[in-house]
């Protein structure tokens, strides 16, 4: 479950998920990234992935641009909010909480995808001979 922090000016939001592991489900099974919803429950309404830079995140979906920096290395957004009329944390809820929401729904689904993809690659490797 991703949380907030709110440290002077920053939030940082930090995924429940190493970024190593988002890009590697971003390389092997982006659809994965993909929350779906709607009438028919097929159209995108959430997509997460990583970039460079601070990372964003909006309605639509989550980019994290960094690793933290403790041993743990879960995927981070840094945020600037400036001075906000009022209590930081409704400011925040109101900017972000819907798609808080959204993430925390996709990765409660990752750490099943990451073990596929390992077993997968561990299925291939064990039909790899190199010759002398």
């Amino acid at each position: 479950m991703a949380k907030i922090t709110i440290a002077g000016e920053a939030v940082v939001v930090t995924s429940a998920i190493k970024f190593e592991d988002l890009r590697k489900v971003e390389k092997y099974r982006p659809s994965a990234l993909v929350l779906k919803g709607g009438e028919d429950g097929k159209e995108p309404i959430f997509k997460i992935g990583t970039c460079c830079g601070a990372g964003k995140i909006n309605l639509y979906g989550a980019e994290f641009g960094a690793a933290s920096h403790d041993d743990a290395k879960l995927a981070t957004i840094t945020l600037f909010t400036g001075k906000p009329d009022g209590d930081i944390k409704e400011a925040v809820a109101e900017s972000i909480g819907t798609a808080i929401l959204n993430l925390n729904k996709l990765e409660a689904t990752i750490p099943a995808v990451l073990a596929e993809i390992d077993a997968e690659k561990t299925a291939i490797l064990d039909n790899i001979t190199v010759a002398q």
